[in-house]
């Protein structure tokens, strides 16, 4: 799901921190349940200390104003299919900038406080804010995601706004506006037609390692781990948002795999799932699609499986230790151009091949 951005920025102490380690979880339910039936009066003051008057430790405070977000507040699809920027105001000279973008940002957040709506600009400034008056240190963080297939060797564009907090003297990662829900798009514009909430926990203090294969920020200073470069951001493989939390890749360890006709590659990688069938399509072989819909009547379909595409695929086998699947891949020809790796007939990942020529 892309979404339109704006940046903000607050003063580090220190970006050295790495943040692979998560707090120990305790049982949030009570927390959750608390702050999802907490109700907006028109104060986002009174709104904070509702959320975390009750609680002590710094962590059970950031849950509770993250739930309250991604539970009131629903993806702005509409304003993002207009593909306009948001409007700050530029500060003119003799003007307090920071008085200026604080009064722009007061209007900015009640509008969506008002009207329930935002983009991930409006998620991550709102976090932001409501941390600052429960006195949590937490930013605002701009930059790109990985997000289509097409993305394998591109960063692309800045496009995305998330968070992080500091807690147990380190930094840590979250994105209320993929943890909210997700939006459809229609196949023929590409515009988005809708928003499902749906609470994904999976971008609450998530580490670093996991989150940033589908993360880059715009600025270097919030990279949270030495070495790590938008390059090896922009090679990471693509993979499907519903197995992230799921899947650890080994082999290969890029997206970007250099080869040539004959090549053999190792696939190795922990998954928590289950697996029944694995698949390799390519822009050279792909099964036919098994599950299609059915047009039943003018105002009904199905969704039916086609047995006669089901006796028609290739599957590919692999050893599996506990959770860890192993399996291999020879390069058929020099015109292979990508990989895709279902797991019993779902892609779930897709890497890019470079062939090398012989020197």
């Amino acid at each position: 799901m892309s979404r339109r951005l704006i940046p903000i920025f607050l003063i580090l102490t220190c970006l050295c921190a790495a943040v692979n380690a998560q707090p120990a979880r305790p049982d949030f339910n009570p927390i959750d349940l608390r702050a999802r039936s907490i109700r907006y009066d028109d104060d986002i003051v009174k709104l904070v200390q509702n959320l975390t008057s009750p609680y002590s430790d710094k962590l059970s405070k950031v849950r509770s104003i993250f739930i309250w977000i991604t539970d009131h507040i629903r993806y702005d699809w509409k304003f993002f299919n207009k593909d306009e920027e948001i409007e700050i105001p530029e500060c003119k000279s003799g003007q307090d900038c920071d008085e200026v973008l604080a009064n722009w940002e007061k209007k900015y957040l009640a509008n969506i406080l008002r009207k329930g709506k935002a983009i991930s600009d409006g998620y991550a400034r709102l976090f932001t804010r409501m941390c600052d008056i429960a006195g949590l240190e937490a930013a605002t963080i701009n930059g790109h995601t990985k997000t289509k297939l097409y993305q394998i060797g591109n960063a692309g564009p800045v496009n995305h706004s998330w968070n992080v907090i500091w807690l147990d003297t380190t930094w840590h990662l979250l994105d209320a506006t993929w943890s909210a829900g997700y939006t459809t798009e229609d196949e023929n514009t590409g515009k988005l037609n809708g928003f499902v909430k749906q609470y994904n926990d999976y971008y609450f203090l998530t580490p670093f390692a996991e989150f940033s294969r589908n993360h880059f920020p715009q600025y270097t200073r919030w990279v949270l781990k030495p070495g790590y470069t938008k390059d090896k951001f922009a090679a990471n493989p693509y993979f499907d948002p519903d197995i992230l939390s799921k899947i650890r890749l080994h082999s290969p360890q890029t997206g970007m795999i250099n080869g040539k006709k004959g090549d053999t590659i190792h696939f190795k990688f922990e998954y928590t799932g289950t697996i029944e069938k694995l698949q390799v399509n390519t822009n050279l072989y792909r099964n036919a699609e098994v599950w299609g819909w059915e047009q039943i009547n003018k105002r009904k379909k199905i969704w039916v499986q086609d047995t006669f595409a089901l006796k028609r695929q290739r599957y590919t086998p692999f050893v599996k230790t506990g959770n860890l699947y192993e399996f291999d891949y020879v390069i058929p020809e020099n015109s292979l151009y990508y990989l895709d790796i279902l797991f019993d007939f779902q892609r779930v990942m897709r890497f890019k091949v470079v062939i090398v020529k012989p020197k």
